[in-house]
C-alpha cells in the first residue's frame, strides 16, 4: 500500500537540488554595475589624504570596543597591479580591489588577526576617481564612503561595531 509520504519529500529534495543549481549560475550580472576596464582603466594610483565628512562621533557599541575612528589626513596609498585590479593600505591594514572604466572603484581588506583576542577589523571602501591628469599627478580626487566593521569574541558572546564614514580625497 502507497500512504503518498514519499511524494512531498520528492518535491521537497527537488526544489533544494534545483535552487543549489540557481546559485551556482553567476551571480553579480547586475546590468547598473560597472564594466570592469583593462587598458583604459582611469589612472588611481597614488596616495589620497583622507577628509570625512558628516562625523556624527562613534556608536556606543564602538567605544565599547574601544574603536578609533580614522583622522582626517589618513593617507590611502592606491596601486594598480594589471588591468583593473588594485592594491593598496589605510592605516596599516592591506587593501585589494577593483577599478572599473566608470571611475568607481572598490577596496576591502583586514589585518592579520592578532593572538591576544584583539578586536578583529575589517574595511571596505567605495569610491569614484574624477578629474586629473592622465599621468597619475597631482589633481585626481576620490569622493566615496569608508565602512569599518570590528568585532571582538568576549565569553559566548560577540561585540560588534559598525562605523560608516563618507569622505573626498585629493591625490598628492
Amino acid at each position: 500500500m502507497t500512504s503518498g509520504r514519499f511524494v512531498p519529500l520528492a518535491a521537497v529534495a527537488t526544489a533544494v537540488v534545483s535552487s543549489t543549481f540557481l546559485m551556482l549560475g553567476p551571480a553579480g550580472c547586475d546590468e547598473s554595475q560597472s564594466v570592469a576596464c583593462a587598458d583604459d582603466c582611469p589612472t588611481v594610483e597614488g596616495t589620497y589624504p583622507l577628509t570625512f565628512t558628516g562625523d556624527a562621533g562613534l556608536p556606543s557599541e564602538c567605544v565599547n570596543l574601544n574603536v578609533q575612528p580614522l583622522a582626517d589626513g589618513e593617507l590611502l596609498a592606491i596601486q594598480r597591479t594589471e588591468g583593473g585590479m588594485l592594491t593598496g593600505s589605510l592605516a596599516g591594514v592591506m587593501l585589494t580591489g577593483q577599478v572599473y572604466a566608470t571611475g568607481d572603484l572598490t577596496l576591502t581588506g583586514m589585518p592579520l588577526p592578532s593572538s591576544d583576542g584583539g578586536v578583529s577589523t575589517f574595511f571596505s571602501i567605495t569610491a569614484t576617481h574624477t578629474g586629473g591628469p592622465e599621468d597619475g599627478g597631482p589633481g585626481g580626487s576620490l569622493s566615496g564612503n569608508f565602512t569599518g566593521q570590528f568585532s571582538r569574541i568576549q565569553g559566548t558572546s560577540a561585540l560588534r561595531c559598525n562605523l560608516a564614514r563618507p569622505f573626498t580625497a585629493t591625490r598628492q
